[in-house]
């Protein structure tokens, strides 16, 4: 079910729409994910201070790129509940990229938080239920236990 629930979770993730606000159009956060490791490996990490938004969604996607990762690495795993502290670990870093993106959108104008923001709150919703989750699975084993 947690599996489930994860693998859900990382797809919710790459389809949340981000805009870039400099009119170049829309992207998926998988899309700026993919394009982040060829770019970082070329520019390095140059920050344009005109664009400071469109520069840091490398960065950004290279942080939710990373927890996906982890948490994709974690469904291969026998007793996924051994390893909580890394389901945190991969969820906390897709929900940090996440809010860094609504941010961004928020301060550039507000349909576009809207827009980025809707296309998430399923993510967020995901992402609430693997707590919910790991949480009844533990009390489950706790009971069992005593």
């Amino acid at each position: 079910m947690i599996k489930r629930a994860i693998i859900i979770t990382i797809i919710l993730n790459s389809i949340i729409l981000i805009d870039v606000p400099a009119g170049h159009g829309y992207g998926i956060m998988a899309m700026f994910e993919f394009i982040s490791i060829p770019t970082l490996i070329k520019n390095g990490f140059d920050f344009q201070k005109e664009y400071p938004f469109e520069s840091s969604l490398i960065l950004i996607a290279l942080v939710s790129l990373i927890g996906k990762l982890i948490s994709i690495s974690l469904l291969f795993s026998k007793n996924i509940l051994n390893k909580k502290n890394w389901i945190y670990v991969g969820l906390t870093l897709m929900l940090i990229s996440f809010l860094f993106v609504c941010y961004g959108a928020w301060e550039y104008d507000n349909f576009l938080f809207a827009i980025t923001l809707g296309s998430g709150t399923p993510f967020l919703m995901y992402f609430g239920r693997i707590l919910y989750l790991i949480k009844k699975e533990k009390s489950k084993t706790e009971l069992v236990a005593e």
